[in-house]
């Protein structure tokens, strides 16, 4: 695992959240009343915001292939823990927010808490999908979200995906099946998630997690999932 700060301007967490970069909506995104520029998807714009109100919307809702995503993507960023309610809390640097900010709930807010490592680049990243601060804040507002529980960070992660994915991705992810293709689309969201020559987005000797590992972590909390829901 590491990070860098990717160029024009654009923030990287130590996992590999990036900040601010948001394209034109997917069919998830256009359910928000929101007004974003219209340009081609996957490709990092400015967004704008006409209306940060926004209809609530839950990943338990959803496939059990777009939660074994989201769980990927957390075993992706280091923070899966074996699916433990401690991975909501990781900061840059793998401690818990509990650790670092003793006293404070965890789970009240992103901590906004710059973490300062010898020999490494800083960051804020947090949470269970490492959200920089900026990027939290932004989706949080739109979607009208007020404290950053795990729940809420599962919501702010879907957001992110659907906006990345293609309909076409998405629809594979929705019928369990994940593609190289797919995690090429969410890598520039996500750092620690392969491109398709296999290295990071953002290069910079951005550690990540090959095609070969995620596919498998996938396909195991896909079933894991089928059990339990038995569908």
């Amino acid at each position: 695992m590491g990070s860098c700060a990717p160029p024009r301007g654009l923030l990287l967490s130590f996992f590999g959240t990036v900040a601010l970069i948001f394209t034109s909506p997917s069919a998830f995104a256009q359910s928000f009343p929101l007004a974003i520029a219209p340009t081609a998807r996957h490709y990092p714009q400015p967004a704008t915001v006409a209306n940060a109100a926004a209809p609530v919307r839950y990943p338990d809702n959803n496939s059990n292939g777009m939660k074994a995503l989201l769980r990927t993507i957390r075993f992706a960023e280091g923070t899966w823990r074996g699916g433990a309610e401690a991975g909501y809390q990781v900061m840059y640097g793998g401690r818990l927010i509990s650790e670092v900010i003793p006293g404070s709930d965890p789970f009240s807010k992103h901590p906004e808490f710059v973490v300062v490592k010898q020999s490494a680049l800083n960051s804020e990243a947090a949470g269970a999908y490492q959200f920089m601060g900026a990027t939290w804040n932004q989706v949080a507002g739109w979607l009208g979200i007020k404290d950053f529980s795990p729940r809420r960070q599962d919501q702010v992660a879907l957001w992110l995906v659907r906006n990345r994915l293609s309909d076409a991705e998405e629809a594979n992810i929705n019928r369990g099946i994940l593609t190289p293709e797919a995690l090429h689309q969410l890598a520039p969201e996500w750092a620690a998630l392969p491109t398709h020559s296999g290295d990071s987005y953002y290069g910079y000797g951005q550690s990540v997690k090959s095609w070969s590992q995620l596919k498998a972590f996938y396909d195991k909390q896909l079933e894991l999932l089928r059990i339990q829901t038995g569908a």
